[in-house]
C-alpha cells in the first residue's frame, strides 16, 4: 500500500497519465509488494536453528528493517544470544503484527495522551466533532494476541525483552517491560522478591536503617 502512495506523490506537478500508464504504474507497484511478501530473510538462533522470515513481518525489527534497506539482508543473519525458543516466539509475534503495522506510528506515539475518559457529544454549535480514538478498541485482535503472548513464567519474559531490545522490535519491548511492571504494581519490597525470587542481601540492621532513612516510600 506503500508502494501505491509513495508512486502518486511522485506524480504530483507531472503531466495526467493516459489509463494504460496508471495500469502500468499500478501493477508495477503491486509486484514491489509481492515482492517484498515473497522474500525470506534467513535469521540463525544462537543455538544455530534457522528461521526464514518474510520481509513484511522482518520490518517490524529495527535493525533488520535497516538491513533490508541498505541491501544486506541476503545470507545467513546470526541473532546472537537469543536461543530458538525465544526466537520463534519473536518471529510469530511479527508475522501476527506484520499486516497492520504501520512504521512511522509506533505504539509510543500512536496513544501520546493517558487514556483519560473523554466526552465527546456534539454540541448544537459544534462544526465538526473530534473523533475519538479507543484506545482498547481491538479490531484486529492484537491485544488480545499481546496479552496471551506475554503470560509466560519470569524467565522467558526477559529473554523476550533481551531478544527484543536486541533486534530493535520497539512495540514489543515496551508491553514486554510493562509486563514486568504489571507483575510490581502494588506490591511491597518483599512482595517483589518473592515474584522475582530475588535474595535479599540486606541484614536485618542495614534494612531498619534504610527504612528509617526512607520512611515516606513504606508508608501505606
Amino acid at each position: 500500500m506503500a508502494s501505491f502512495a509513495t508512486a502518486a506523490e511522485d506524480r504530483k506537478g507531472k503531466r495526467p497519465m493516459a489509463p494504460e500508464e496508471e495500469e502500468e504504474e499500478a501493477a508495477a507497484a503491486g509486484e514491489a509488494v509481492e515482492e517484498e511478501e515473497v522474500q525470506k530473510l534467513l535469521l540463525v538462533s544462537d543455538d544455530g536453528v534457522e528461521f526464514r522470515v518474510p520481509a513484511a513481518s522482518a520490518r517490524l525489527s529495527k535493525i533488520l528493517s535497516g538491513m533490508i534497506e541498505e541491501g544486506c539482508a541476503d545470507g545467513r543473519i546470526p541473532v546472537s544470544g537469543v536461543h530458538s525458543d525465544v526466537l520463534a516466539m519473536l518471529v510469530e509475534y511479527c508475522d501476527k503484527h506484520a499486516p497492520h503495522y504501520d512504521p512511522n506510528a509506533s505504539a509510543r506515539h500512536r496513544y501520546p495522551f493517558p487514556p483519560f475518559p473523554v466526552d465527546l457529544s456534539p454540541s448544537a454549535s459544534s462544526i465538526s466533532p473530534v473523533t475519538f480514538i479507543n484506545p482498547n478498541a481491538d479490531p484486529h485482535g492484537l491485544n488480545a494476541f499481546d496479552k496471551k503472548f506475554l503470560d509466560v513464567d519470569n524467565s522467558t519474559l526477559f529473554e523476550i525483552i533481551m531478544a527484543a531490545d536486541f533486534l530493535v522490535i520497539e512495540d514489543l519491548l515496551d508491553d514486554a517491560c510493562n509486563a514486568v511492571a504489571d507483575k510490581m504494581r502494588r506490591k511491597t519490597a518483599e512482595e517483589i522478591r518473592d515474584v522475582f525470587d530475588i535474595e535479599n542481601d540486606y541484614t536485618p540492621e542495614q534494612e531498619a536503617e534504610v527504612r528509617r532513612e526512607n520512611a515516606w516510600a513504606f508508608e501505606d
